[in-house]
């Protein structure tokens, strides 16, 4: 019961902080065709985490693996396809606050780089990947269409209404590869 009230407080909270950081203009023909350093935040549920195998993979031949920042729970990272090559920050329940939000320390980690295109491949509703995402002030935050999601992201895929988990992620990069 706390805890559906705490995430809606936490995400009225975002909402309002991030109100009057207006977006830049983004041609999207040629936003990711362009991008050198992308930014990826992975599921943080463990059954969409062990389905990404795809997209790492299009990573690795779309961009150099050394410029691709993942972003993951700590809970998670078991299930996750190889990622080795990819830096990686982690982060845990400890480094949120009471109403889902990350900390300081979290979001210094996030921001430390700047980001070209912003990948949250969450395809749930998930506050601290959201969050994080639009706090790393990359120009195109790309996310799946679920609620809230007009406050985080400027580019949103809809997937079918009975997609599972890889039918989701090869709908996103039939997308992405049109740009």
């Amino acid at each position: 019961m706390f805890e559906n009230l705490r995430l809606r407080a936490g995400t009225s909270y975002a909402r309002f902080h991030f109100r009057s950081a207006g977006n830049t203009i983004v041609r999207f023909t040629e936003a990711i065709s362009v991008a050198k350093q992308p930014i990826v935040f992975l599921p943080e549920i463990a059954e969409e985490a062990s389905a990404v195998e795809t997209i790492l993979k299009f990573f690795t031949q779309r961009f150099n693996t050394s410029k691709v920042t993942l972003v993951a729970r700590k809970e998670i990272l078991s299930r996750l396809p190889d990622h080795r090559s990819f830096p990686l920050v982690t982060f845990s329940a400890e480094e949120l606050n009471a109403w889902y939000l990350p900390k300081s320390d979290l979001l210094r980690k996030v921001k430390k780089s700047t980001f070209d295109v912003a990948f949250d491949l969450n395809i749930r509703f998930a506050l601290p990947s959201s969050f994080l995402c639009r706090a790393s002030q990359a120009p195109l935050r790309i996310g799946f269409v679920k609620p809230n999601a007009d406050s985080f992201y400027n580019f949103q895929v809809q997937t079918g209404p009975s997609s599972n988990c890889s039918q989701a992620y090869s709908q996103l990069l039939k997308c992405i590869e049109m740009f």
